[in-house]
């Protein structure tokens, strides 16, 4: 178990963060952003790495560390073995009072067995057909199917800890997190269970989402406090990086996004010199620099990530998301000059912070600008698939 943060009201993630500036790692503790309910929410869990999703709109918002059943290798067969089920569910039941002790603070039922495990269990002989048409009648009418037969039943999401592998079938969380959970899925809600992958991208392999992954690194660089100071510099190919202690705003980016397994340094200099006209006002390439200016970092986004929008505005403020990348028009001359990161906490504007290292005199931080500073580009870190080629 992961002791509570300082203060005792934010634990840190649990998870094994394969990343930058790892001194920190314990600190960084993470929220689901307060304007997201449960509407369009959904989970996404991997049994390899034990770690359980939270998603919104399709995008991961928050990571956590999970436990399963006693023999977690395997689907689930059958009442009694100790495995825990993989496929897709939703939520049929959601419980926070007069739970059994091992549920811990929280119990959220879902769905299992589905039809395709009631169809293996027919197969197998462990059901008959009349279970099998009332287990299809009610996932059809989104409701819980038998909990009566040889398949077994009450498999849930509850609390109780994530020291080991000790549930009957379940998924466990830490009571913290499925209290925060609880507060943000409700019947219904998508449960998909894989084994090595929540499919949600995961680049550097370590299990948590990327998105996650880049918001977590940002939180990271607030710790670090890297003071502001732009200047030209020698650095190593590839992972250069300046020294620890300075930075400008584009260099937020790139130490974050390295968190996730991204080296922008190299990913930028082979797309500028293999693409040049997407890039006509760089005369000669350059590694040390242009992945460091504002200009060539939009032009390399729009290739690679998905642009949800050209400006911010306070009715579409919900949209953004922890570990979402904005680039501002902060100057008087038209255009994008700064770039920060959605943060997972709300200013007192209504908006998102921004993770960033505003100009000279200031440190990495967290920073309320976005109720005053227009946003040019809002960018997800959701990597473009390429078009497929048409068959002649």
């Amino acid at each position: 178990m992961v002791p509570p943060t300082r203060g005792g009201r934010a634990r840190s993630t649990g998870l094994a963060d394969r990343g930058v500036f790892s001194r920190y790692d314990s600190k960084i503790s993470l929220r689901v952003p307060g304007h997201i309910g449960r509407k369009g929410n959904g989970v996404h869990i991997d049994k390899e790495h034990r770690v359980l999703v939270l998603t919104h709109q399709g995008a991961a918002v928050k990571a956590y560390p999970v436990r399963f059943g006693f023999n977690p290798k395997g689907d689930k067969i059958k009442q009694g073995d100790g495995r825990t089920p993989e496929g897709r569910y939703f939520i049929s039941e959601a419980l926070h009072r007069n739970l059994a002790k091992r549920y811990g603070a929280r119990s959220l039922r879902i769905s299992y067995p589905n039809v395709a495990d009631g169809r293996r269990g027919l197969a197998r002989k462990l059901i008959s057909p009349g279970q099998l048409r009332r287990i299809e009648r009610a996932i059809a009418r989104r409701r819980t199917p038998p909990q009566n037969t040889r398949l077994g039943s009450s498999i849930r999401i509850h609390g109780g800890g994530v020291s080991r592998d000790w549930t009957l079938g379940c998924i466990a969380m830490r009571d913290a997190d499925v209290i925060e959970l609880y507060r943000h899925v409700g019947l219904g809600t998508p449960v998909v269970i894989r084994v090595g992958t929540t499919g949600l991208g995961d680049r550097d392999g370590d299990a948590i989402p990327d998105a996650v992954d880049v918001v977590l690194g940002a939180k990271k660089l607030v710790y670090n406090r890297a003071r502001y100071k732009g200047s030209y510099v020698r650095l190593r190919y590839p992972m250069g990086d300046v020294s620890p202690k300075i930075g400008v705003c584009t260099d937020v980016i790139v130490r974050a996004m390295r968190n996730a397994g991204f080296d922008l340094q190299q990913l930028m200099h082979r797309h500028i010199r293999t693409h040049r006209r997407l890039y006509r006002w760089i005369k000669r390439p350059d590694r040390n620099i242009d992945h460091r200016r504002v200009r060539d970092m939009v032009a390399y986004f729009k290739v690679h990530f998905r642009l949800l929008a050209t400006s911010v505005r306070r009715v579409t403020r919900h949209t953004l998301l922890p570990g979402d990348i904005v680039f501002m028009d902060t100057l008087p001359k038209h255009g994008p000059d700064h770039v920060g990161i959605i943060s997972d906490r709300l200013g007192k504007s209504g908006y998102p912070l921004v993770i960033n290292n505003w100009t000279n005199g200031y440190h990495t931080s967290e920073m309320d600008l976005l109720s005053t500073i227009a946003v040019t580009h809002h960018f997800r870190l959701v990597t473009k698939k390429k078009p497929r080629k048409a068959h002649p």
